[in-house]
Parts: structure tokens; C-alpha cells; sequence
């Protein structure tokens, strides 16, 4: 095996050690009501998830991709009529999560 030593160890500890998950849902929830008068019928959480798992290989995980794959569903349930007011109000969205502190979870301390 060589001399080869382990020397770093990473963790992925969003929802284990900090509240994350539930700011992910509650924008989704706003972003549906953004695009409920303009595109009715739309189960606009189905077509999030699916814009953000066909984005995942580009924007990988993450509040960035997230909005991005929020505009992009945006921009496809409204067949490109997405308002400019809406496309601003899912950017402050996602500024919102960015700019959320982190709170760490009891038995992570």
C-alpha cells in the first residue's frame, strides 16, 4: 500500500451539526407562491427537483445552484414569461440564505 497517510478528513455536516434543510424547503414554498398566478397547475416543486438534479453535475450541491435551478424552473413553467419581479424576488431568496446565520444544532455543541 505504500507510505501513503491519511491526513485529512472532510465532513459533510449540513443537517447534522447546522440547520440547513428547512431554509431549502421554505424557499421552495416561496418560490411556488411567486409562480402560482403565473403558472397555475404547476407542481413547481416537482420541477425544481428536477431542474436541480439536472443541474447537480454543474452547480453541484448548494444555496447557488439552488437559485440558479430556481430561476431556470422559473424561467420553464412560465415558458420564458417569467416576470423580471419574480426573478428579483428569488434572488433576494437566495441572498436570504447567504446571508442567514448558521445555527448550530444542541447536540452538535
Amino acid at each position: 500500500m505504500g507510505s501513503a497517510r491519511l491526513t485529512t478528513i472532510g465532513f459533510d455536516a449540513d443537517d447534522t451539526l447546522w440547520q440547513n434543510e428547512q431554509f431549502f424547503r421554505l424557499t421552495e414554498r416561496r418560490l411556488a407562491e411567486l409562480l402560482a398566478e403565473h403558472a397555475p397547475g404547476v407542481d413547481v416543486a416537482a420541477r425544481l427537483l428536477e431542474a436541480e438534479r439536472r443541474n447537480l453535475g454543474l452547480y453541484g450541491f448548494g444555496i447557488k445552484g439552488f437559485v440558479l435551478s430556481m430561476i431556470e424552473t422559473a424561467v420553464e413553467v412560465t415558458d420564458g414569461r417569467a416576470p423580471g419581479s419574480v426573478v428579483a424576488e428569488i434572488l433576494a431568496a437566495g441572498h436570504e440564505m447567504l446571508e442567514h446565520p448558521i445555527e448550530i444544532l444542541p447536540h452538535a455543541r
